[in-house]
């Protein structure tokens, strides 16, 4: 997405990259303001460290097949999503030494991962941000008609609670707060077909057309009771998908040796001595439940929880 300020030409000039599966994670590129003459790239993201006054600090950026780098930054005041801004110099040398896409780009803090991202796109982007430091006019789309193009888009909501019970009187277990734990497939006539033809052929194809790629979406985990939410989505039939770890208690016994009995020096018989052991494993589970949207504008609540077990992608 680019922004343009017509009443300053070569200023003001900032791209952003979102994803459409991921909505909380993003990144800006800014070109030179009327203050500043650097480019400055803006990283957003839940696991971004939040604060009420700006921090400067040591972040390491990973890419792959590319050694890692260090960055000098600078964390941003904010309440909800963290904000961490890198100054990177002049605006041509950052765009000219950017990949069109990446896969699982990173920053870490400390050893730890703070923030994630695939993007795709950058070379379009890039020749428009460079129209747009010239002076030209550039067309422009909005928000709501980018992400058309790769995912439905509507006014409707899909939103609830997902969650794993073992048994009738066993407690709830909920996905981790801030995973991607819960993916939604757009079930259309489009995806149906294609997904018969996969039931045949009984593998998935090493390439996914993108007209088939933005059926599926992701979110991530909003709190600690398993609690999810899809927006903007259009009317019509989908497949929600959990897939997640729970705890689960087992018990162990096992014979470790053998006691004799006698009376006197007669041999009477002989008692296992039996150890056991209880502890707790972590299992994946994996399951799903059909939602239909009637019409556009709608909002669905549902419970996702492992009672609702049907057969999709998980196998054939």
């Amino acid at each position: 997405m680019l922004k343009q300020d017509l009443n300053q030409p070569k200023l003001n000039c900032a791209i952003r990259f979102i994803s459409t599966k991921d909505t909380e994670n993003s990144f800006s590129i800014f070109g030179a303001t009327k203050k500043t003459s650097h480019a400055t790239i803006l990283f957003q993201g839940k696991s971004i460290p939040t604060t009420h006054t700006a921090e400067e600090m040591r972040v390491e950026l990973r890419q792959q097949d590319l050694a890692a780098t260090p960055l000098k930054a600078q964390l941003l005041p904010s309440s909800s999503t963290g904000m961490l801004a890198v100054n990177t110099g002049d605006i041509q040398q950052t765009l000219k030494s950017m990949r069109d896409q990446e896969k699982n780009l990173q920053l870490k803090l400390n050893n730890a991962t703070i923030y994630t991202l695939d993007y795709d796109g950058l070379a379009q982007a890039r020749t428009a941000m460079q129209d747009c430091l010239s002076g030209k006019a550039v067309k422009i789309k909005s928000l709501k008609q980018a992400t058309a193009e790769i995912r439905p888009v509507g006014n409707s909501t899909i939103a609830g609670q997902a969650f794993y019970k073992g048994a009738i009187l066993a407690k709830k277990q909920y996905p981790p707060k801030g995973t991607q734990a819960v993916g939604l497939i757009w079930m259309t006539d489009e995806f149906k077909a294609w997904y018969e033809k996969v039931k045949r052929d009984q593998k998935l194809p090493t390439h996914i057309p993108e007209s088939i790629l933005k059926h599926f979406m992701s979110t991530r985990i909003l709190d600690d009771q398993g609690r999810f939410k899809f927006t903007n989505l259009p009317a019509g039939e989908y497949i929600l998908i959990a897939n997640f770890s729970y705890e689960k208690n087992v018990s162990h016994t096992e014979v470790i040796g053998r006691t004799d009995v006698y009376v006197g020096n007669q041999y009477i018989g002989s008692n296992d001595q039996i150890a056991r052991w209880n502890y707790i494993v972590k299992e994946g589970t994996s399951f799903e439940k059909p939602v239909t949207i009637p019409k556009d504008g709608d909002t669905i609540n549902v419970s996702l929880d492992k009672s609702q077990i049907m057969c999709f992608l998980v196998c054939f």
